[in-house]
Parts: structure tokens; sequence; C-alpha cells
């Protein structure tokens, strides 16, 4: 065991919601890693988050997990694949928190801002389609409080924003995507943390109005 696998198991938490968990394996829905998502949860506690948007709900496993932070804990969540969405919405109804979640079926680059309330948001958390972080950061940003976080997560892409021959095209230009947006956020003067925990996370707190990094 190296000591990155060392720091790993001890960030990572008993799963609580099996169910899910089983189900992603088999279906193969990718979700979050178990050390990142309990470093999120971290945060929240920290930062004592109650209202949360989420940009790619997927199952809603993520989701699931912020819900669990505490009972006062409410997420209004988007995802553009119907069956995703679909799926999302019978695990929030079987585990009783369909009432706290605002769950949306729409591409998260175009859905009405209104459709979001007009309540500030205590976090924004990333976890869509990673060649548009910046795109959903610059569209959303904006309706987080001051001070409040965003998070986006797979950051690291399993290691492929380190990788010079990728001879996929695809592969290659969401590699370049995803790099420009860490290294806009790294360069400005935004306060932020890069994380190498799960797939990598970063972090970011909005400054409140006058303050810098």
């Amino acid at each position: 065991m190296d000591i990155y696998e060392y720091v790993r198991n001890l960030n990572a938490q008993p799963e609580i919601f099996p169910d899910m968990l089983e189900y992603a394996e088999a279906h193969h829905v990718p979700i979050m890693d178990r050390d990142a998502l309990g470093v999120l949860k971290h945060y929240m506690k920290l930062a004592g988050v109650r209202h949360v948007l989420e940009v790619g709900t997927a199952i809603g496993y993520s989701a699931m997990h912020m819900l669990s932070v505490d009972q006062d804990v409410d997420v209004v969540t988007i995802e553009k694949d119907e069956a995703a969405h679909s799926r999302a919405n019978i695990f929030f109804e079987q585990h009783g928190v369909a009432g706290r979640v605002q769950s949306l079926l729409g591409d998260a680059k175009e859905i009405p801002l209104e459709a979001l309330g007009g309540e500030p948001f205590d976090l924004l958390f990333i976890d869509a389609s990673k060649g548009n972080n910046r795109r959903f950061y610059e569209r959303y940003m904006p309706l987080v409080k001051p001070g409040g976080l965003i998070i986006v997560d797979n950051i690291l892409l399993r290691g492929l924003v380190t990788e010079e021959a990728i001879s996929s095209r695809g592969t290659r230009r969401m590699k370049e995507k995803v790099d420009g947006f860490n290294r806009m956020i790294a360069e400005s003067d935004v306060s932020s943390a890069f994380l190498p925990v799960g797939d990598g996370l970063l972090v970011i707190t909005k400054d409140k109005e006058g303050e810098h990094r």
C-alpha cells in the first residue's frame, strides 16, 4: 500500500446507500469516489451548507450523500439524460427525500435560470460533462452567495490531464478543456484549492465583496 492509498482509505467513509452503489456498479454508472465524497461532505459541514445546486444528477448518488449531511439540506439538481433522471427520482422517493429535492430534466447549459428559484445557493457542485466545466462555472457561479462554495469533481480525468500522447481527438480535446479550466482558476484571483482525492476535487470559495485570495 502506498501513501496515497493509505490516505484514500482513511478519507473513505462507510457506504450508507449500498443499494445505489450496487446499482451504479451493476449498470456501469460513474459515481463520485468515496474518499472525495467524504471530503465534499466535510466541507459542507464546515461551511454550514443548506441549499445546494448540483450540475449532473446521474442516478442521484452524490445528491443523496449531500442530503445526508443534515436534515435541513435541500438540493436542486440538473440532469439531461432522461433515464438517469428517472432512476434518480425513484431513489429519492425510495429513500424518502423527494420533498427536499428539486430534480430538473434538461441541459444545464440551457435550462432557464428562473427554474432554479431565487434563493442564493450555499454550494454549487459541478459533476457533469467535464469539457463544460468552465461554461457551468461561469453560468452558475453568480447564483452562489458570497462566501459560498463551488466544488468541481474529476479535475484530474483519471490522470489524463498530464498525458501528452493521447490518440483520440475527442479525449484530447476534453483533456485540453479540463486543463484549461483548471489553469484559469489557478491563475485567477479566486480563493481555490486543488485536492488530489478521488479523481481530483477543485474547491473554490466565492469571495465576499472586497476580499481577495
